[in-house]
């Protein structure tokens, strides 16, 4: 296979007939990774003379002013002056921060922050303003807003469906005389903008309904209704935003919510965030670096699910994507500036024998418990399999997470990298809070919830919780952890055993959701089978597309005796791997119960036999619901009703896959001996003990190395490549100052070493 491999273009004329260096990779040397070869060719170069260390350090100095650049204004408010306060919006934008440089290219000289009381009315405008100025045509740009929406009446007829804008809040909003900043006063500014490569994202919501919760909030305040601050705009104001408004838009535009929804502001991973901008610094974390719009849009749509099954919600609100139709199907954040990582990373500094710092690792969701390998300074590849070692973070400092290693014998150099490899997991105890209690009936809802749920914590109005009790009349009320979205209500007989279920079922669902790989170069595409296809994005008059996000779940009916087999009451799945790989499908039904659905002890032997699947296939699961599949089985719904979660295993080796089914077929015997009675701690067990084989697994191969040598200035690393595994060389500008010693050099895996992902759907159950 022949690779073409671009040394640094900075090298002077000397060095022109080495600019292009052809390699041929044989079987032989597949196991040297390119990132490796890269890396020994230049410094044989070197040592030979071809490149003289003369050359080298030239070609690190700076070259001239770059007609292009990467920037970023990211505003957050927390404190609010006349508003309830946030508390995700900082963590919003600090993350996406991060995510922005660490993954995307983008300099941190080129980002701002504008947070809580900088961002008033007249500190926002000014720095918009001024962001657009200085933006050039060919840029790369990203704007993001957190905080509180609003909506007040239209005054210029470009709002027909319900005569209203929609509006962000200052910091000084809703105080004297200072008025929202409206969509059309947005439009403007947004017009303006020079470049194509603008990505703008506005994570508040556009509807005033209060929340009971004290730690879900909405991201909305209540209409305002003082029109004379509007209708007192200068004059010219309004003429340019009604022609604005005939000109087609061009950016990508992403909300947290549409336009009658509320956006929400809650704990995700022990850590305050909006939950679209969590979701979405998910989805540019591990993204494919040619991703599009819809594909980003997609990621986060992922990312919402995992959450609504977290905190047992019926749904999530529905973001939109806004963009011109030839805009959706084009790569977003690459387009100038320093290519992009694979992965957003962590930089790693050794402390102890054992131990490492992640500098700023909880921006990232290094919480504790949560696992990362450990790459060389300056990988951009991150290769599966190629890691130094594994690290599980054990408590944070402030923003930072310390881990120990796996192996921990292992010696890392300072400013390698981390990147995620497995989430932390859901935790034992399942926090509920009482509200709006009578104290007569408190301490025998308290102990009927303690016999039913051994796992249960019962928490303060201060507290996290997942859940809510309410009661209402004669019956006992499941609410979601926002105190508003009713999850069950159940009469005062057997009430505490459908709580439990609902409750275990959703802990359970948690607990398999956090058997994640951002890390994997494994891609699945799962849906349910003969659904509706994804209909066009709508085109408005300005030609705008409008793509909503599908937060809901799928719909299923209970199939009743005698009735056919349909795409209503049967199961049937559609599964894609971008890769050969070996498929396992679980599910968590709406008892609790986690079951293995495929491979299973009925299919016949010639169907996908072990699960395997080829690369890029379309597989159907089972592949007909009349009598005839080949499959040998179905999966009917029956009572009761409810939720499922399905979530579907792929892996490139059959030992992962098999492990994977093994623990799952364990704890559905487990649950035969006791039915309905399996605890969620014998499910996280299970599950933790999984978590525990793929860190081995990953770290198999990994040996322990000596220190490594000296800071060495002025050696190159690699960038990124098209093809999974493989680096070519290219501009190491800005990592003039990793060192490359044979210590750094990962050692070759003993065997192939195996990549696994996985991905879910939600399901409902109806009679």
């Amino acid at each position: 296979m022949n690779r073409a491999c671009i040394l640094n273009d900075r090298l002077d004329s000397r060095a022109e007939n080495l600019r292009c260096v052809s390699y041929r990779i044989t079987q032989q040397v597949r196991p040297m990774c390119y990132s490796t070869l890269a890396r020994t060719v230049l410094l044989l170069l070197i040592a030979i003379g071809c490149i003289t260390v003369h050359d080298q350090v030239e070609a690190q100095q700076p070259g001239p002013p770059s007609s292009v650049a990467k920037r970023a204004l990211l505003i957050g408010i927390n404190k609010y002056h006349a508003v309830p306060k946030l508390q995700g919006s900082l963590n919003d934008i600090e993350t996406m921060k991060r995510v922005l440089v660490s993954r995307w290219g983008f300099p941190e000289g080129n980002i701002r922050l504008l947070t809580d009381e900088q961002a008033t009315r007249d500190g926002m405008l000014a720095a918009l303003n001024q962001f657009v100025s200085e933006t050039g045509p060919l840029d790369t740009v990203y704007i993001h807003y957190s905080g509180h929406g609003s909506q007040v009446a239209d005054l210029n007829g470009d709002e027909p469906d319900d005569q209203l804008d929609e509006t962000l809040v200052p910091q000084d909003g809703r105080t004297g005389t200072i008025p929202d900043i409206t969509d059309d006063e947005l439009d403007v500014i947004f017009g303006r903008l020079p470049t194509k490569n603008a990505f703008i994202v506005l994570d508040s919501c556009h509807s005033g309904t209060a929340t009971r919760s004290l730690d879900i909030r909405t991201r909305s305040v209540p209409q305002d209704t003082r029109i004379d601050l509007y209708q007192a705009a200068p004059k010219q104001e309004v003429q340019t935003r009604g022609n604005i408004q005939l000109l087609p838009a061009h950016f990508v535009l992403m909300t947290g919510a549409a336009s009658h929804q509320e956006a929400l502001d809650g704990p995700v991973e022990g850590r305050y965030h909006g939950f679209f901008s969590y979701a979405l610094s998910k989805s540019l974390s591990s993204t494919p670096v040619g991703a599009t719009p819809r594909e980003i849009f997609r990621g986060v749509e992922t990312e919402l699910k995992r959450i609504q099954t977290h905190f047992g919600r019926a749904s999530m609100p529905e973001p939109q994507l806004e963009a011109p139709p030839d805009l959706l199907e084009r790569p977003l954040l690459g387009a100038a500036g320093s290519p992009p990582s694979r992965l957003a990373w962590a930089e790693v500094k050794p402390t102890t024998p054992g131990t490492i710092t992640l500098v700023n690792g909880l921006l990232l969701g290094a919480a504790p418990g949560s696992t990362w390998a450990i790459y060389p300074p300056g990988d951009t590849a991150f290769t599966p399999g190629w890691a130094l070692a594994i690290a599980t973070v054990t408590h944070l400092d402030g923003q930072h997470a310390q881990a120990k290693l796996h192996p921990a014998g292992k010696k890392i150099q300072d400013r390698s990298r981390a990147v995620a490899f497995l989430p932390a997991s859901a935790g034992e105890k399942i926090p509920i809070h009482l509200l709006n209690v009578p104290s007569s009936q408190r301490k025998q809802i308290e102990q009927m919830l303690q016999k039913q749920i051994p796992n249960l914590e019962l928490v303060g109005p201060e507290q996290a919780p997942r859940y809510m009790v309410s009661t209402q009349g004669s019956t006992i009320q499941l609410l979601a952890a926002d105190g508003i979205q009713l999850v069950g209500s159940f009469d005062r007989d057997g009430w505490a055993a459908g709580v439990a279920m609902v409750v275990s079922r959703s802990a359970h669902a948690s607990e398999l959701l956090t058997l994640d790989n951002p890390s994997s170069q494994l891609k699945i595409d799962l849906r349910v089978a003969n659904a509706p296809a994804p209909g066009k994005p709508k085109v408005g008059t300005r030609g705008i597309a409008v793509v909503a996000a599908d937060t809901q779940p799928a719909r299923y009916r209970i199939r009743k005796p005698g009735k056919p087999r349909t795409a209503e009451n049967t199961l049937q799945l559609q599964v894609k791997v971008n890769a050969d790989a070996y498929i396992s499908i679980v599910d968590v039904d709406s008892e609790g119960g986690v079951n293995l659905l495929f491979p299973n002890d009925y299919a016949k032997p010639s169907f996908y036999p072990e699960g395997f699947v080829k690369g890029g296939e379309i597989v159907l699961i089972p592949d007909s619901l009349h009598d005839s599949n080949r499959a040998g089985f179905y999966w009917d719904y029956s009572p009761p009703k409810g939720m499922d979660t399905v979530r579907v295993f792929s892996s490139t080796d059959l030992e992962t896959a098999q492990m994977i089914r093994q623990r799952i077929k364990e704890l559905q015997a487990s649950a035969s001996k006791t039915p309905g009675k399996i605890s969620t701690r014998a499910v996280g067990e299970s599950i933790d003990s999984i978590r525990e084989d793929l860190v081995k697994r990953a770290a198999r191969g990994i040996v322990a190395i000596s220190d490594p040598t000296p800071h060495q200035p002025g050696l190159v690393s690699t960038e990124l490549s098209t093809e999974p595994g493989l680096s070519p060389l290219s501009d190491p500008s800005n990592l003039s100052d990793i060192a490359v010693t044979p210590e750094s050099i990962p050692p070759t895996p003993a065997g192939p070493v195996p990549d696994w992902a996985a991905t879910s759907i939600t399901i409902k159950v109806e009679g």
